[in-house]
């Protein structure tokens, strides 16, 4: 048995993220889906959880950097997003994603221990300080995949999210549209015109960023905090 994270190296992940309008169901987001005018392909909805990581002093959240642990089904894997540009809608983040093994899941589920891969303890440079939950985010995920010219693809989702955190729970509606092949031109052009089509307004926070601003320990400290920050603020990239 290998008892090693399999690690799938860094990826660039395009998307675009709107708040998805109160009253607006899954039937009147695929009539919106329609109008575009691409084939499109419905999957079937499901559940996924997502478990968001910090320190002490939340130096991944000030940096715009999200650590996570996502189960859905049987399959676990983790994430460490590093923000790189951030226009309108339109969100572009450095991903480096790595599948835990079964002994890796075992620890997980029994003593909550996390391991990282060595290549995000380098990213990350956190000079020892202690990793612990901060943010869970549970998530009812209705999808549909749009398929366009010169092989262009996307998957679009509208998702049912409960953020839980030491501030209790609250519940929070986004649309998603993540780049699968093509050009991030081509994403742009059919998120605009889904945007204009539901009146839709852009999601500016990441949900990591949401869901602490919602429900995290200092929720209030961090909504203030993070809205004080400049748009060139560093990183720790």
């Amino acid at each position: 048995m290998n008892t090693n994270l399999h690690d799938t190296g860094d990826k660039t992940e395009v998307e675009a993220k709107f708040i998805c309008p109160e009253g607006l169901g899954w039937d009147d987001f695929l009539n919106g889906v329609k109008t575009l005018g691409f084939h499109y392909v419905t999957e079937e909805p499901y559940f996924q959880t997502d478990v968001y990581f910090d320190t002490p002093h939340y130096t991944l959240l000030r940096s715009d950097i999200a650590l996570r642990i996502r189960q859905r089904s049987e399959n676990y894997v983790g994430a460490c997003k590093f923000s790189i540009n951030h226009q309108g809608a339109i969100l572009e983040r450095k991903e480096h994603e790595w599948i835990l093994s079964r002994d890796e899941i075992k620890l997980w589920n029994e003593e909550k221990k996390l391991k990282l891969p060595p290549p995000i303890i380098d990213k990350l440079n956190l000079h020892g300080q202690t990793i612990r939950k901060v943010l869970v985010a549970e998530t009812l995920r209705c999808v549909v995949i749009i398929h366009g010219a010169e092989g262009f693809t996307a998957e679009l989702s509208l998702d049912e999210v409960t953020f839980r955190g030491h501030k209790g729970q609250k519940q929070y509606r986004e649309i998603e549209a993540e780049l699968l092949k093509g050009q991030c031109e081509q994403l742009k052009q059919a998120t605009d015109r889904l945007q204009d089509t539901l009146r839709l307004h852009p999601a500016v926070d990441s949900k990591y960023k949401k869901g602490m601003m919602l429900v995290g320990k200092h929720a209030e400290l961090i909504r203030n905090f993070l809205g004080s920050l400049p748009e060139d603020a560093p990183s720790l990239q």
